[in-house]
Order: C-alpha cells, then structure tokens, then sequence
C-alpha cells in the first residue's frame, strides 16, 4: 500500500484496474440489459458476459494485490514488437482482409523477427493459411473482413 499512500501507480497496476473497469461494464451489462438467466428457456444473452466479467473481476483482483507495491518493470524497445504486430494486422484488415493480414504477419514475423529461413517459414505460413482457410471459413462459415479487396471481388 505505500505506493498508493504516496500517489505513485506504476505500469503493473494499470492493467488490473483495466481489467476490473471492464468486468464490471460485462457484468453490468450482462445482468441489466441482456439479462442473466430465464426459469424456462435457461441462460439469456447476457449470460457469457456475465460469467467472462467475473472471472476476469477475479483474475483483476489477484493481479492487483500482487502488484500493490511492487516495483515498476523495465520495458524494452522489442518487446514492443508484438503491439506493433498486433497494430499492424488491425490496420492491414481494413486494407487487404483479415486472412491476409494475419498470413502477411506470420510471413514477416517468422522471416524477420525470428530470422527462420524462408522454406521454414513458406511451410508453416502454408500449414497455417489451410487450417485458418480450413476451419474458419469452410467449416464454421467465419465472415471474415475482407476490406478493399472485398469490393473488387
């Protein structure tokens, strides 16, 4: 506690009292709008986010008592890699689609972060194009984002 005594937040407890904002709005939201559960028919639509918010409302609360008083983390400039990605794979979906957005990340990731050698990174780039194309868009009918290229086709 004597972090907070002194006013200091570091960044290890950002992102439990993140994570408790949003499950009190899941929970909320489950239970008032959506509703919980019905005598008859069973669980209602809010009853996914309610049971996700409260999980993640005690996931939160762990973290932070852990985090009370810890020291802040030193960050390094690779680490920041993976956000980056993630950035890029989001910003890539409005452009090209999402399937190509994450087969591009996975191609320059294995080829350039991870420097593993281009037939390595063909096959698994191959291997994971068919079980994403497989399951999600022939098996379970995914609508994937397609972006522009949605209207050329």
């Amino acid at each position: 506690m004597k972090y907070l005594k002194r006013g200091k937040i570091n960044s290890r407890l950002i992102i439990p009292l993140a994570g408790l904002l949003i499950s009190a709005v899941f929970i909320w939201l489950g239970l008032s709008k959506f509703g919980f559960w019905d005598g008859v028919n069973g669980p209602k639509p809010g009853f996914f986010p309610t049971i996700t918010g409260t999980v993640l409302l005690i996931v939160s609360l762990f973290i932070l008592k852990g985090a009370i008083g810890s020291e802040s983390p030193k960050y390094y400039s690779i680490e920041l890699m993976v956000i980056l990605g993630a950035v890029g794979v989001i910003a890539m979906t409005y452009i090209i689609g999402l399937i190509p957005s994450v087969i591009l990340y996975i191609v320059i990731w294995l080829r350039y972060y991870e420097k593993t050698p281009w037939i390595s990174t063909l096959k698994v780039t191959g291997f994971m194009s068919v079980i994403i194309i497989g399951a999600f868009v022939f098996w379970l009918k995914v609508p994937f984002p397609m972006g522009l290229l949605e209207n050329l086709l």
